[in-house]
């Protein structure tokens, strides 16, 4: 997504399209004859340029506007079984050897319209249709050494020729983008509708790669226009310094994609805004879904033309009780559960009370294929230098008191680095250290202390200080610091806390100016591998091992399974680098998150994806039930 989304902890809530339909008169004349669908987002968006998005907050906006080659289907699970064609005409054609794949393209996409195209005789932006060196070109952008791509970069490096071409671009000035048109051996465009990868070697989960809108394609006009020029004040354009320029696109009017929607707004901290794309092509609702789609009423518009909504307008609500006071008076159409109030929303039984069924509201409860955790930095002389330190800190942390303290226990314990629904899951088992057992968290103390002693890092016969990062500046993530705190002063660690913004955290992270930092990750794809991959050694450099933990025997067994087709054999190599992750603990696993979805009825097809993005051209307003239930615009 989530491509390999990182994601801070207690977010998921912020992640949940929540729709609010009362316009503020400002917005009446503006929006005059449209759909438009209010939501909130409580978590910083990172980045609006698909090469540097490494996030799922920004995804979940990217995702409408950016497409990649494939998707996944949007009803049908699992979703390992579901990826289909997207702005490709078909499924690649794959070489037997697996080492080359064919892809032709649909005919006739279109991008947004968008100045860097040029203008018409009226004045308005002019369009192009999509050709395959628009996709070479957004390769070559997330292998260059200045695009601060890292997450992407993890995933690209087995196609042939761009780990030599990202050595070249390193060589070249930031602003130089004649790079550009250097070729790469391994991304061909045999001709306008014909794309070529050449791979270095198998690589199984490719197809799930290329349904990222990470790799979405890239006009070249665009870097010509936003990056390489600028206004000279006279109605014409005059080139930038090669000093002067950036390499990121980072305003509305430089997004250029072929999506439903485009982004007409963004205010960081604020607002964002989609409105449809009039220039998107003829796309239709599913005809057909998994099973119990049709008895659910999400087979209703098959077949209909999308997107249905008009306008995508998000406003920045970082207090769930301030998004919660918007939904009981009907100013959103969906909402997460505060846990204040959970207990009254929600009964024992884990289903929804009576009076707020009266009320035409339903609820969705749901697992995501994410793990949060606490890293630690294996590269720290203190945390990386004590397995023993690691695993107590591990045994410490009561788990299931942190779950009903601020979730509800809207979750379940994370016993080893996977989600429990992928495969290597079940047969690994729980970690020997993560669970909650305070007398061998202190029988662990003292054999840390005689490591750092040996390595002359106790101070006063004492382990120092740590220091604990967290993503979250309001009271809540305040709360959750002072939780943690306590965990670990029960074996006699003393924690120092940190409060970051999202970015903040992912800068700190990236730079390993960090200790130990509350994060997590959302599943990008299907595998078990997109895990795994966070260990293996040489992604420290690309950005993914955030720990920095590097092991010989997992990296031997990770590149041996990476080439593997799914089969018994690679679940089991799978299971043994769980297992290593579980002994050697470079993460503290807490918890598998589990959302809580209120809705009101006239919300039409809503059905989260595990993994994909960009379904909100499925959503669907029934404009009459709305007023009919109060819903109406003030």
């Amino acid at each position: 997504m989530k491509w390999f989304y990182i994601i801070s902890l207690g977010v998921v809530a912020a992640l949940v399209a929540s729709p609010m339909f009362f316009l503020e008169a400002a917005d009446k004349d503006k929006y005059k004859g449209k759909i438009v669908r209010y939501d909130t987002y409580g978590s910083a968006v990172r980045s609006v340029d698909p090469a540097t998005c490494g996030d799922t907050t920004s995804s979940g906006f990217q995702g409408n506007i950016y497409e990649g080659l494939y998707t996944y289907h949007f009803l049908k699970r699992p979703a390992q079984d579901s990826v289909i064609p997207q702005l490709a005409a078909d499924m690649p054609e794959v070489s037997r050897d697996g080492l080359t794949y064919t892809i032709k393209l649909k005919k006739g996409v279109k991008y947004s319209r968008n100045p860097c195209f040029g203008l018409d005789k009226n004045g308005k932006p002019k369009t192009r249709t999509v050709k395959a060196d628009d996709f070479v070109l957004s390769f070559k952008r997330i292998a260059d050494y200045h695009v601060n791509t890292g997450l992407a970069w993890a995933f690209a490096t087995r196609i042939k020729g761009l780990n030599e071409y990202r050595k070249k671009t390193k060589k070249c000035k930031m602003g130089d983008f004649s790079r550009y048109d250097l070729e790469v051996e391994g991304v061909k465009a045999i001709d306008d509708l014909t794309l070529e990868f050449k791979l270095t070697e198998p690589f199984p989960q490719f197809r799930f790669v290329l349904a990222m809108h990470v790799y979405a394609p890239i006009p070249r006009e665009a870097v010509e226009y936003w990056l390489e020029t600028e206004d000279d004040g006279k109605g014409g354009r005059r080139p930038i310094p090669e000093d002067k320029r950036t390499t990121e696109f980072r305003e509305a009017e430089q997004v250029v994609g072929t999506g439903p929607y485009i982004l007409t707004e963004w205010v960081r901290k604020s607002l964002i805004v989609l409105e449809r794309n009039p220039d998107f092509r003829d796309d239709f609702y599913p005809t057909e879904g998994a099973p119990g789609d049709k008895e659910a009423g999400l087979l209703v518009d098959a077949g209909k033309k999308v997107p249905f909504i008009d306008v995508l307008h998000s406003d920045f609500v970082s207090q769930s009780s301030s998004a919660w006071m918007l939904f009981l008076t009907r100013q959103r159409d969906a909402t997460a559960i505060p846990k204040d109030v959970f207990e009254t929303v929600i009964n024992p039984d884990k289903d929804l009370e009576k009076k707020w069924r009266e009320k035409r509201i339903y609820f969705k409860s749901y697992w995501s294929p994410a793990v949060y955790w606490i890293a630690f930095n294996m590269e720290d002389e203190v945390v990386g230098a004590s397995k023993s330190l690691r695993q107590a800190l591990c045994l410490s942390f009561d788990v299931e008191s942190y779950l009903k303290v601020f979730f509800n226990k809207r979750g379940r314990r994370a016993v080893n680095i996977l989600p429990n629904s992928f495969k290597g899951w079940k047969e690994a088992g729980p970690g020997p250290y993560y669970k909650f057992d305070l007398k061998l968290a202190k029988k662990k103390i003292a054999e840390a202390k005689k490591e750092l002693a040996a390595k002359g890092l106790l101070k006063n016969g004492k382990i120092p200080q740590l220091t604990l990062d967290f993503a979250g500046t309001d009271s809540e993530t305040s709360n959750r610091a002072e939780f943690c705190r306590q965990q670990f002063a029960k074996i006699g660690v003393r924690m120092k806390t940190n409060l970051n913004d999202w970015p903040k955290l992912q800068e700190k992270v990236h730079n390993k100016q960090c200790q130990m930092y509350t994060m997590g990750w959302h599943a990008d794809y299907p595998d078990a591998e997109n895990f795994l991959q966070l260990f293996y050694s040489p992604n420290i450099e690309k950005q993914t091992n955030n720990s920095n933990y590097s092991n010989e025997e997992f990296d031997t067994l990770y590149e041996k399974a990476r080439v593997m087709a799914d089969s018994p054999e690679r679940t089991r190599l799978y299971v043994k680098m769980i297992n290593i992750i579980s002994e050697d603990c470079p993460m503290l696993m807490l918890t598998e998150p589990q959302s809580y979805v209120l809705i009101y009825d006239w919300v039409k097809n809503f059905k989260p994806h595990p993994v994909g993005y960009g379904y909100a051209k499925y959503r669907r307003i029934d404009v009459a039930l709305r007023h009919k239930l109060g819903g109406k615009e003030k």
